[in-house]
């Protein structure tokens, strides 16, 4: 995609420290966006930051926390004047059975991942308006195929299947307002947390190559690249959709 593709816009990707949320920042920033990043860990968001100096900048934010998410809001308007793209990357991942998950683990899986960012699109509604903007939602194929190794994400594919729904249920309220809303959803992706989830060892690469017809990890730059299509003008007659961006991994039955 054209290198300017976003000049003149302004994103706010939350979970922007580490992984996917690391890797949207950089290639929104660029394809010519402003971008602030928010976490509830300064030290990553400084990082990340320190790769753009002029084109992205931080804020901390516990998703979770209402009083956060105003604040994030605030600092963005007050940065750069408008809004033109929230992207919803933070979440929280659990891989666990579901006999072994305690009450306290789904309840805060769903407020994360579904009650908190409902929430969030709410507050950033005005905004978005304002800028005819979009929302971009990070779902997972896990919210799609009840395959390998979603048996120990029973709870956290469930949450992110209502992401999905809420992100086509949203598309004809939101569309008369010039708003536009998708979700990706990533495969076997080599983020933080599947690298510490999944033993980095020959017999895993060779069963993540046999289960993605393209033979290979993801990387955040794999989703990136998807999200800055629908962050774009170029996707401006799309909304409504959740795209598996995967290598395949849910057509090989994983």
């Amino acid at each position: 995609m054209a290198i300017g593709v976003l000049d003149g816009k302004v994103a706010l990707v939350t979970g922007g420290g580490t992984g996917i949320g690391k890797g949207i920042a950089l290639a929104f920033a660029a394809a010519g966006a402003k971008v602030v990043i928010a976490a509830r860990r300064e030290e990553p968001l400084k990082a990340v930051a320190a790769l753009a100096p002029g084109s992205i900048g931080h804020v901390r934010m516990d998703l979770a926390d209402r009083g956060d998410q105003a604040s994030a809001l605030a600092h963005v308007i007050e940065l750069h004047g408008r809004l033109d793209i929230l992207v919803n990357n933070a979440a929280y991942q659990l891989w666990k059975s579901f006999a072994e998950t305690t009450e306290e683990e789904i309840d805060d899986l769903f407020f994360t991942n579904l009650s908190s960012i409902t929430r969030f699109i709410k507050r950033a509604l005005p905004h978005l308006e304002a800028s005819r903007g979009n929302i971009i939602n990070i779902s997972s194929t896990a919210s799609r195929h009840t395959v390998v190794p979603s048996q120990k994400l029973s709870v956290y594919s469930a949450s992110k299947a209502g992401l999905n729904q809420l992100t086509r249920t949203l598309a004809p309220e939101l569309g008369p307002l010039g708003i536009r809303i998708n979700a990706v959803a990533p495969g076997l992706t080599r983020g933080d947390y599947a690298r510490d989830s999944l033993t980095a060892d020959e017999a895993t690469e060779a069963w993540v190559r046999q289960v993605t017809p393209l033979g290979r990890w993801g990387e955040p730059e794999d989703i990136a690249r998807m999200v800055l299509f629908l962050a774009s003008d170029q996707a401006s007659w799309v909304t409504g959709q959740v795209i598996d961006s995967s290598g395949g991994w849910q057509i090989a039955g994983g």
